[in-house]
């Protein structure tokens, strides 16, 4: 049972600006990230009085990034359809009452939503924090005036963080937004010989950024050089359903190898998943700090990754993961054949790894506590 901390009353509304998406479904339910509203959970728990505000788009039961129901657990949202003028005008008016009637300003950044929100907050002298993810948050001039604007910044990142302080003071890493803990650990026994057939695997939402199509056609070359491995491909997304139409991935000539497994939502499905894989490989193009990889970790599994946007404010090439470039099915063959013929490096990166995630779990706070202290010390 949640309990309050603090009064619920008109000057504890939060306005929480999402830069994903409300999915709405056929009958009416609106669904968001589940991270994102288990945070809005716990900021009522502490006295807040949340609104979720988003652009529309159409719910997908493959998605596995959307399956928080909003008006189910009590949370108000405001739903923006673009389109026609009049939709946009009316979106346009939607967002300008919110932040109007909003105590609070919280902006998850980069996207259009949240310069347009930081754009009339200084038009109305409100004060806003920040949510930084993803490596383009500071890509344009007006970007960079929303981070030099804002009272204070928080992120999951330690390279990001470091970058971020020379926009704003006040930047503060959080504890990321994810289900595991450190009793999920998994000692994962080190392995002398190489497996007959290396079991890979992905985790994600399937979409071209995340590298997905390299990394099967990455599987692909190993086939046909006669490397024994095998792809688990978990999640849903844009890709699924072309994906899983692919003669060359669905139910056809790579089933042997490359198995979709839609979304898993049960949390100890999913991490059976990472226990037994050998392998978690992630390609993407851009990230915050995904939370694939501290699930990864605290299984002790062995990473390839690209090292991009905050990636490598955890990850260390030869350390604790096997760097390789994006958009380059190569580099993963490479680095695959790499660990297929290093096995001190294969164990050495696991148990890096995973300690790696449990200092993160033991050393910082969480993303509503860290929020909370910002509105209370920073925003006036």
């Amino acid at each position: 049972m949640r309990s309050t901390m603090l009064p619920r009353n008109t000057h504890n509304q939060i306005l929480i600006v999402g830069n994903g998406s409300i999915a709405l479904s056929g009958t009416g339910e609106r669904f968001i990230n589940n991270h994102i509203g288990q945070l809005l959970l716990e900021l009522t728990d502490q006295g807040y009085v949340p609104t979720y505000i988003a652009p529309y788009t159409n719910y997908d039961i493959n998605s596995n990034l959307l399956n928080f129901e909003l008006t189910e657990k009590g949370v108000d949202s405001v739903v923006l359809k673009v389109g026609s003028k009049a939709a946009i005008l009316r979106s346009l008016l939607l967002t300008l009452h919110a932040v109007k009637k909003a105590t609070h300003i919280y902006i998850f950044f980069p996207g259009t939503l949240g310069l347009l929100i930081v754009f009339f907050c200084r038009l109305m002298g409100k004060s806003y924090g920040l949510y930084v993810r993803g490596g383009k948050y500071s890509h344009n001039y007006l970007s960079r005036i929303a981070l030099k604007a804002a009272s204070f910044i928080l992120t999951v990142s330690p390279s990001i963080a470091e970058e971020l302080r020379t926009y704003c003071d006040n930047v503060f890493i959080i504890r990321p937004m994810i289900d595991i803990e450190c009793s999920d650990k998994m000692v994962r026994k080190k392995i002398q010989t190489k497996p007959e057939r290396w079991k890979l695997l992905f985790v994600g939402n399937l979409k071209v950024n995340k590298g997905i199509i390299e990394l099967i056609t990455a599987v692909k070359i190993l086939n046909d050089k006669g490397f024994s491995c095998q792809l688990k491909v978990v999640g849903g997304g844009v890709l699924y359903d072309e994906l899983l139409s692919n003669p060359e991935v669905g139910s056809h000539s790579l089933t042997s190898n490359i198995e979709l497994t839609g979304v898993i939502s049960d949390k100890k499905v999913l991490m059976r998943e990472y226990e037994n894989a050998d392998i978690f490989i992630l390609p993407t193009y851009h990230e915050g700090f995904p939370r694939v990889l501290y699930e990864a970790m605290i299984k002790s599994l062995p990473i390839i990754t690209t090292m991009v946007g905050g990636i490598p404010g955890r990850m260390v090439d030869n350390e604790n993961c096997l760097a390789i470039e994006a958009r380059s099915s190569t580099a993963i063959v490479a680095a695959i054949e790499y660990l297929d013929g290093n096995l001190d490096l294969y164990n050495k990166i696991g148990y890096n790894g995973q300690n790696v995630v449990l200092e993160v779990l033991n050393n910082n706070k969480s993303h509503c506590e860290l929020l909370s202290e910002g509105l209370k010390n920073y925003v006036h």
